[in-house]
């Protein structure tokens, strides 16, 4: 029979005991990466980029703690960004770490353009 050397009985218990976290789903990790890359942004924002509704996805996202509310946006929606806990788990020292979504650094307004493209293919999207 196999048993635990009581010299490590302790950590193993320690080690047994931690909550152990499923993976993301495959909505939660597109709603982290909308986050990541375009917060502060809304939950309709994100829905409407996925072309899917992302309620629960978002819901997860915020009882892991990888994001959280950011404020409202100019339309009254509760607004989120990604947290500390984000930047920890995905060994990011900011969110300038993050690698470049598409091998260029956007100003303002690409950044505006691309926002409004990935908006009108999630309505495409829906829409087929």
């Amino acid at each position: 029979a196999l048993a635990t050397d009581p010299v490590a009985e302790p950590a193993a218990r320690r080690l047994l005991a931690r909550p152990r976290t499923p993976p993301l789903t495959q909505a939660q990790a597109e709603c982290l990466a909308i986050v990541a890359y375009l917060q502060p942004v809304s939950r309709p924002e994100v829905a409407r980029i996925r072309g899917v509704a992302s309620e629960s996805a978002v819901g997860a996202l915020l009882e892991r703690g990888v994001i959280e509310e950011a404020g409202r946006s100019r339309f009254g929606a509760v607004t989120y960004r990604t947290t500390a806990l984000f930047e920890r788990l995905f060994g990011l020292g900011g969110l300038d770490e993050l690698p470049e979504a598409a091998s260029f650094d956007p100003s303002p307004e690409e950044e505006d353009e691309l926002r409004e493209r990935l908006l009108r293919a999630g309505e495409a999207r829906a829409e087929a």
